[in-house]
């Protein structure tokens, strides 16, 4: 049986918690290095129960057996934390979220037509998506600019997926262009 999303992450967690050293320190620190043990054991009980709870991390990326990524963004913060994440995992990527009514100057750089696939694909889950780093050339980097709805930083009203090959321009900001079905 395939793990499941939260399987992944709660794995994900451990083997970041086990890079901690726990040699005992001089004794004139102890007291201090106990205070942060403790706290840091404290912040990885939180972030292994916070899958269970209803509230949930800003975003999660899992690395799967297949060489695949999945991706859950439950908030629209963070946007560079996201993009560090991705490209640690091998997905060159530039995320921005924009505010509501407004969007990024276009073109920000050649496109990659995509006739035959998304380079986000939906996942079992429907909140999350996978993503395969083969898909990117070298020289290609994912684009996605998403805003939130009226402001609710937990949905999304929107936005663009690309592949731009080579420098991709920073997000200029301007007025969206709204047809009456896309307005709220």
């Amino acid at each position: 049986m395939a793990a499941s999303f939260r399987d992944k992450l709660l794995e994900e967690l451990r083997a970041e918690a086990a890079t901690v050293s726990w040699e005992t320190p001089p004794a004139r620190r102890l007291a201090r290095h106990l205070v942060t043990a403790a706290g840091l054991a404290a912040a990885v009980a939180a972030a292994v129960a916070v899958p269970l709870m209803s509230d949930a991390p800003a975003f999660a990326v899992v690395k799967n057996p297949d060489g695949t990524v999945t991706v859950r963004i439950n908030e629209f913060v963070r946007p560079k934390d996201l993009e560090k994440r991705l490209r640690e995992e091998g997905v060159p990527a530039v995320i921005d979220y924009v505010p509501y009514g407004q969007t990024c100057r276009q073109p920000r750089g050649r496109n990659v037509p995509q006739p035959d696939r998304m380079p986000l694909r939906p996942a079992e889950d429907s909140r999350d998506f996978s993503i395969d780093p083969k898909d990117f050339g070298p020289d290609d980097t994912l684009v996605v600019q998403m805003h939130s709805a009226n402001g609710d930083l937990t949905k999304s009203n929107g936005g663009s997926v690309s592949v731009i090959r080579g420098p991709v321009a920073p997000c200029e900001l301007v007025p969206a262009e709204f047809s009456g079905a896309e307005r709220e």
